[in-house]
This record gives C-alpha cells, sequence and structure tokens, in this order.
C-alpha cells in the first residue's frame, strides 16, 4: 500500500472582483415583480375571499380592482420598480465588490 502526501494551498484567486451585470439583474427582478403581480391578480380573481392578495397589492399606486387599466398600471409599476432595484443593487455590490473585494 503506498503512502499518501495531501498538501494544502491555500492560495488567492487571480480572478478579479466579482461583478454583475446592471441590466440583466435590473431585468431579471422586473419580470420577477412582473410574474409576482400577476399571480397575485390571478389569486384575487380565483380566491378573492381568502384575502391573500390585499397586503400585496396595497403597494401599488392607483390599482382600483380587477380591471385592465390596474392591470396594466401594475405591470408597469412592476417593470419599473423592478427594473430600478435590480438596476442599483447591482451597481452597489459592483461598487462595493471592487472597493473591498
Amino acid at each position: 500500500m503506498a503512502n499518501t502526501i495531501l498538501h494544502a494551498h491555500s492560495e488567492r484567486s487571480s480572478a478579479g472582483p466579482a461583478h454583475v451585470s446592471v441590466p440583466v439583474l435590473g431585468a431579471t427582478i422586473a419580470a420577477f415583480a412582473a410574474i409576482s403581480f400577476l399571480l397575485c391578480m390571478l389569486l384575487g380573481l380565483v380566491a378573492p375571499e381568502w384575502g391573500q392578495h390585499t397586503p400585496w397589492l396595497q403597494f401599488y399606486l392607483g390599482l382600483t380592482g380587477f380591471d385592465p387599466r390596474s392591470l396594466a398600471l401594475g405591470l408597469l409599476q412592476s417593470v419599473i420598480f423592478g427594473g430600478y432595484t435590480g438596476a442599483l443593487i447591482a451597481a452597489i455590490f459592483n461598487f462595493i465588490s471592487r472597493r473591498f473585494g
């Protein structure tokens, strides 16, 4: 039986700081927010007596119910605020990663 010697190497990676694509993360969170909004509206249509959709929909401005105007307005707000959130998170992450990573 041969003796095996294990060596532990603690080398730092030569790669630079991590980077997140601002447009990709912005679009991803915008899509997530839009899909979540649509699922919330669908739940409100299918089972309005449960009231599970009410807490989420209070964060959207100008919604009047389950009409086409509210659907369009909610989707628009989801895309705008989701895109803004994703872009801002990515930009902050990239800044901190460059600065401290």
